[in-house]
């Protein structure tokens, strides 16, 4: 079963095309904040030591964040390292899993490797439905669902409540795991809280990589119940995240300017991109994430468009989830760089119209 993410380095050796502006992995172009980067030259001193893996500091500095306590709290190799320990610990052969057709495919990717049958949920009007997915859970005795909120790809937020629902219109026995990655781009009113997470059998997954910039690092933590942290343990590797990565986190949530910075300029280049490709005849579907999603007039106009650019360097992502071949995928970024870009759609655009498909 092929990995459904290579590395960008990968494709840029598969294809023998050099990536000039690195827009279909969703990082944070903005990058990190100069306090982390002085951290990160500090610990470098420390580099050779191994890290605590308790991690007893960063998870007592973010359950101050969380308003929670330190054991509702886990640190992990960013969601995709929590998401393997989930696996790991809650699924196998014999259980099922529920999760969108089209999201993150991490991780169903993770499950169907460890023999777990995976039934995805398609979306309605676009958008994905609770009601279908609790259904699916009843129906399949799930024993775990996935779902992504702000979701990738489709860069939509179901926010707090529309997840607190479905968390408690699911078999007591299901462990509803949400995948946060994106959440400090909600507005905190429709973000989860810890408070809502414990007395549920659910597991919030966070990351460094987004917003905060440290996608290089691998860093990200589990918010829940303490019992339900515990079973991670089963089968997880120690020292898995490093002192570097420790400090350049702490580093990083203190840095608040920086962030609330970055924030506030991808809500601008959002509004950006939604306004000057919908003028080229895209549509920006609504999202919450740093990058925006875009529909075409056609499968085959994602398709040449991101082939085109990606020969001028400028490495977008055609998507190819059921009901999404005719999107793109483009991360936000500074105006420079979204000024470079939509130069570069409007020109191929041009080149190339396309007729829709009936």
């Amino acid at each position: 079963m092929a990995n459904p993410f290579p590395s960008l380095e990968m494709t840029e050796r598969s294809s023998g095309r050099r990536a000039r502006e690195r827009l279909s992995t969703n990082e944070n172009e903005f990058g990190p904040a100069p306090e982390v980067l002085r951290a990160i030259g500090e610990a470098a001193s420390e580099a050779h030591r191994y890290p605590d893996c308790d991690h007893f500091v960063l998870r007592q500095r973010l359950a101050d964040e969380l308003r929670t306590e330190p054991d509702h709290v886990r640190i992990g190799s960013g969601v995709d390292g929590l998401l393997g320990e989930s696996v790991r610990a809650f699924l196998g052969p014999g259980r099922t899993a529920v999760t969108s057709a089209v999201t993150y495919p991490t991780f169903g990717y993770l499950a169907r490797s460890r023999g777990t049958a995976v039934h995805p949920v398609p979306l309605r009007s676009g958008a994905l439905d609770p009601d279908e997915l609790a259904r699916t859970a009843h129906e399949t005795r799930a024993d775990v669902i996935y779902v992504a909120d702000p979701d990738n790809p489709t860069g939509r937020s179901q926010g707090a409540q529309a997840v607190l629902n479905l968390a408690d219109a699911l078999p007591l026995a299901t462990l509803l795991i949400v995948d946060g990655a994106y959440a400090e781009y909600q507005e905190p009113c429709h973000r989860l809280t810890a408070k809502e997470v414990g007395g549920r059998r659910m597991l919030w997954l966070r990351s460094f990589s987004k917003a905060y910039a440290l996608a290089g690092l691998r860093i990200g933590y589990a918010v829940g119940d303490p019992d339900l942290l515990a079973a991670l343990d089963d089968g997880a590797e120690h020292y898995v995240v490093g002192r570097v990565a420790e400090s350049a986190a702490l580093a990083a949530l203190d840095a608040t300017t920086h962030l609330d910075r970055v924030l506030a300029q991808t809500a601008e280049g959002r509004a950006h991109f939604t306004a000057e490709l919908g003028a080229l005849g895209l549509t920006v579907l609504p999202g919450r994430t740093n990058f925006v999603t875009a529909r075409t007039a056609a499968p085959k106009t994602a398709e040449h468009l991101a082939d085109v650019l990606a020969q001028a360097g400028i490495f977008i992502r055609r998507l190819t989830a059921p009901g999404m071949t005719d999107c793109v995928r483009i991360s936000i970024g500074p105006a420079s760089q979204r000024a470079t870009v939509l130069e570069a759609v409007a020109h191929h655009l041009a080149r190339r119209p396309v007729v829709p498909t009936i």
